[in-house]
C-alpha cells in the first residue's frame, strides 16, 4: 500500500503521519528527513546534494528522485510506505507515477489535509521553542507555565524566522503555487479530501475511514 499525505504547512501532517505509520505498519518517509540522512551518512547522493545546498541552491527534482528511489528500494519498504509531503510539484507527481508503475505498485491513496489559511497562520505563529532543550510550545493549546519561559530550562523561548506571520504567508503562497496543482493532478485518482480543522483524533478518524474505503475498493 502506498499512501501520499499532502497538506500545507501547519495542517497536521506530522501528527497524522506518525499515527498512520503505527496503524498501517509501514515506514513514513519525509523527503526533507531523507535528504538530511543522506547528507549525514555522506552517501554519494548526499555529498552531491550537500554541494548544491552549500551553494545556496535548491536540490532539484532529479536528485530528490534518485534519493527517493534508493530509499523505496530498501527491504523496509517492501510492504508499502507513506510519503509525507511528497510530491510537491506536478513533475514530481509524474515521476512518482512512472516509478510506481515500473515497480508494480498500485495507484496510491492520496490523503489531502485541508485547513483555512487564516487558521494555519494562527497555528504556526503560536509555536515557540526552547533554545536549550528544543521543547516546542504552542501558546494556544500547550503554553508554558510562565509566559515566554521554558518550563524545564527557565530559558526565554524563541520563534523560528519562518514561523513568523509574514514568513508563513510566503510559505503558504509557495504551497498554493506549486502543490495545489498536485492536488488537481490526483483529483481523479484514489483521492480523499479531509477537513483538518478539527482535533487530531477526529482528523485521524476521517483518515481511517478513507483508508478502509480504499482497501475495500482494492479487494473488489
Amino acid at each position: 500500500m502506498v499512501v501520499l499525505l499532502i497538506g500545507p504547512p501547519g495542517s497536521g501532517k506530522g501528527t497524522q503521519s506518525a499515527r498512520l505509520k503505527q496503524w498501517l505498519g509501514i515506514p513514513s518517509i519525509s523527503t526533507g528527513d531523507m535528504l538530511r540522512h543522506e547528507i549525514e551518512e555522506k552517501t554519494a547522493l548526499g555529498l552531491e546534494a550537500e554541494k548544491v545546498i552549500n551553494k545556496g541552491q535548491l536540490v532539484d527534482d532529479g536528485l530528490v528522485g534518485k534519493m527517493l528511489m534508493a530509499r523505496l528500494a530498501t527491504p523496509e519498504c517492501a510492504n508499502g510506505y507513506l510519503l509525507d509531503g511528497y510530491p510537491r510539484t506536478v513533475s514530481q507527481a509524474k515521476f512518482l507515477s512512472q516509478f510506481l508503475e515500473s515497480t508494480g505498485r498500485p495507484e496510491p491513496l492520496v490523503l489531502h489535509l485541508e485547513v483555512p489559511s487564516s487558521l494555519l497562520i494562527e497555528r504556526i505563529s503560536a509555536r515557540w521553542s526552547c533554545p536549550r532543550c528544543g521543547h516546542i510550545y504552542n501558546v494556544l493549546n500547550s503554553p508554558p507555565r510562565a509566559l515566554g519561559i521554558c518550563d524545564d530550562e527557565g530559558e526565554a523561548l524563541t520563534q523560528r524566522e519562518d514561523d513568523r506571520p509574514e514568513a508563513i504567508r510566503e510559505r503558504l503562497d509557495a504551497y498554493q503555487e506549486w502543490t495545489e496543482p498536485v492536488v488537481e493532478y490526483y483529483a481523479k485518482a484514489a483521492y480523499c479530501k479531509i477537513d483538518g480543522n478539527h482535533p487530531p483524533n477526529a482528523v485521524f478518524a476521517a483518515i481511517e475511514n478513507c483508508v478502509n474505503q480504499y482497501r475495500l475498493s482494492e479487494d473488489h
